[in-house]
């Protein structure tokens, strides 16, 4: 591949992540994702030591997953999913060890899911600085005159 179709490349990669970005929601980034699981993790160990019931924890990671900027992607349909199965409870359709069954399995998938796009979305970024950086080596070697010395 020449330099100029490493930067036809890297320019439309340009265009294309712009108007990703501008047509859906940004993935969490890995780092977030990474604060959201210690979390989670410190919630289970407060619910398995007794010092925290589970509705508690559950409620106090939901408070946190609305406090992410930008907003994670489908956490209204999570959300939406927790009323349904409160619905459920209260007219007695599951009990609460299958609402905490369902509602686990869950949030676990959505966990997964926003995991996988963070991960992705972090290739795709280094991949497009790895282009970036050869469209600008190939512009500087452009610039220098035939002798191999800058102006």
């Amino acid at each position: 591949m020449t330099v100029m179709q490493r930067a036809g490349l890297a320019g439309w990669l340009i265009i294309a992540g712009l108007s990703g970005c501008a047509a859906g929601i940004l993935p969490p980034s890995e780092s977030t994702i990474a604060i959201l699981q210690s979390y989670r993790n410190q919630l289970d160990s407060r619910v398995a030591s007794g010092h925290l019931p589970r509705a508690q924890a559950r409620d106090l990671l939901y408070a946190k997953l609305v406090e992410i900027q930008p907003p994670l992607p489908n956490l209204g349909g999570l959300m939406e999913f927790r009323k349904q199965v409160e619905v459920q409870v209260e007219a007695k359709v599951l009990t609460p060890e299958q609402a905490e069954a369902k509602l686990a399995a869950h949030e676990s998938e959505m966990m997964t899911r926003w995991e996988e796009m963070a991960a992705k979305y972090a290739r795709e970024q280094r991949e497009f600085d790895r282009l970036k950086k050869e469209q600008e080596r190939g512009f500087q070697q452009q610039q220098m005159p035939v002798g191999g010395r800058p102006f």
